[in-house]
């Protein structure tokens, strides 16, 4: 599977449609890059073999086999393959609120779901199964994978997810009581526009001020952010972005490898193709060729 991103970062969910707003997907996490996104949908992940390593803005968690992780709306992360003798297999489910909501103000969406979804301190809501409701809860998620592999299976899907959203609430009721707005969710609102920024511009120069300007910050606290959120600098992330741009292009087009240089922020082959190496290994020919050096 590949992770489709739009633009401004958002991932676009691979199966969702507006008839049928859910999908899975099966995902070698070390076969599969998960660069830093985010996405409306609400996403549920069983970690089927090894262990996966997630990262929201300054926060970071690791997942084993046979635990699972539920990911909140626009929230945003990455993830990686944690290490290990096996590689890290996902189960994962997502799906828009509006599965399970139905007609906008539903007692659905206002009862249900509203405590959870606008509560910006519940990011990732980890399931290790140490008690009976995580255990059912883990039952029901590996019940929901298996089901996938059948026909005609809709409206089984929306039921058991509306089972598996009541014992998601009872898990989180402490952390949506009283909960307010802070240092930390302005955090990522500020990163989020900052990265925005970058995605949409990464083709030409980009100045630290403009980084800055996008989030209304200074460049001193542009630096701060992205050092505390996601652990680079604003020109480490440029350059990783750019980079990713262009194992794309080199796939994907038949583009030369100096088109591709310029067509992706950089100033000219030479340049391009020392950054590409030392970021992924390979020189940018042997890249498209699939070769390892």
């Amino acid at each position: 599977m590949k992770i489709r991103i739009k633009e401004n970062q958002q991932e676009a969910i691979q199966g969702i449609t507006q008839e049928y707003p859910y999908a899975y997907h099966h995902v070698n996490i070390k076969k599969t890059k998960v660069p830093w996104h985010w996405h409306e949908e609400l996403e549920l992940n069983y970690v089927e073999a090894g262990c996966v390593k997630v990262f929201t803005s300054g926060k970071s968690y690791i997942f084993q086999k046979g635990q699972a992780y539920f990911i909140n709306s626009n929230v945003l992360c990455s993830m990686e393959d944690g290490g290990g003798d096996q590689a890290c297999v996902l189960e994962s489910h997502l799906f828009h609120s509006t599965l399970l909501a139905g007609h906008f103000k539903s007692i659905y969406e206002t009862k249900y779901l509203a405590p959870i979804l606008q509560n910006r301190h519940l990011e990732i809501l980890g399931i290790a199964g140490e008690i009976k409701r995580q255990s059912e809860l883990l039952a029901m998620l590996i019940k929901l994978g298996r089901m996938q592999a059948m026909e005609n299976v809709e409206f089984q899907t929306r039921n058991l997810l509306s089972e598996i959203w009541l014992l998601l609430m009872e898990e989180a009721r402490d952390m949506f009581q009283g909960s307010k707005r802070g240092q930390y969710s302005e955090n990522q609102t500020r990163i989020m526009d900052m990265l925005s920024y970058i995605h949409e511009n990464y083709d030409h120069k980009i100045l630290l001020e403009e980084i800055a300007e996008a989030a209304s910050v200074s460049s001193r606290e542009c630096i701060r952010c992205f050092q505390e959120c996601i652990h680079k600098t604003p020109f480490d992330y440029v350059q990783d972005y750019r980079i990713r741009q262009a194992e794309k292009l080199l796939t994907e087009t038949d583009l030369s490898v100096t088109e591709i240089a310029y067509a992706t922020g950089f100033s000219g082959s030479a340049y391009f193709g020392k950054v590409f190496k030392n970021l992924t290994g390979k020189t940018p020919g042997n890249y498209r060729k699939g070769k390892d050096k």
